[in-house]
């Protein structure tokens, strides 16, 4: 019997360090977006009534978070597939009682169709961001609005970034044509 728990165990411990890794191979370990960024980022967003936002690697959710507190978007969607910090978010959410209009997915967005969303944040890495070029090409709609949080995205022109000074990470907002 006692062998059973620490195989137990130790499954569930692969699962916590193998999402993570997996997370940080596909698009990028999770390292959260700074909070004196967040406004910045809401402002780039333009968010409106009717909006629905999605977060590609939502980490803990504070974006997610910061977006159903600060604007009047109709759904925010985050995506998350490592294991802890979905489940922290799963938590954040329903303690702050904003699961009428914050979800968030255990899942890869590389492999959901993104074709809902009118705004899409992402942190990402650039392995990560040159992949999503394409999907987005395919699958969002002209005008959704892509804010993207310190890495540009390789052959698309950004219509703004904001960058106050080079002590601040840039943030690069793209319009699908």
């Amino acid at each position: 019997m006692e062998i059973l728990i620490y195989i137990a165990l130790l499954l569930g411990i692969l699962f916590v360090f193998g999402t993570a890794a997996y997370a940080g191979w596909v698009a990028a370990p999770w390292l959260p977006v700074f909070k004196k960024d967040i406004q910045r980022i809401l402002n780039l967003a333009g968010i409106q009534p009717g909006d629905v936002v999605y977060d590609l690697g939502s980490g803990d959710g504070r974006v997610i978070v910061a977006i159903a507190n600060n604007s009047s978007a109709k759904i925010v969607v985050g995506y998350e597939i490592s294991f802890i910090p979905y489940i922290w978010s799963k938590i954040r959410i329903r303690f702050l009682g904003l699961n009428q209009r914050v979800e968030i997915r255990g899942a890869d967005f590389l492999s959901r169709d993104l074709s809902q969303a009118t705004v899409i944040f992402c942190f990402l890495t650039p392995k990560a961001m040159k992949k999503l070029g394409p999907k987005f090409e395919r699958e969002l709609r002209p005008g959704t609005r892509i804010i993207s949080y310190s890495f540009s995205m390789p052959n698309w022109q950004p219509v703004e970034t904001d960058r106050p000074s080079t002590k601040h990470i840039p943030i690069y907002k793209y319009i699908k044509k």
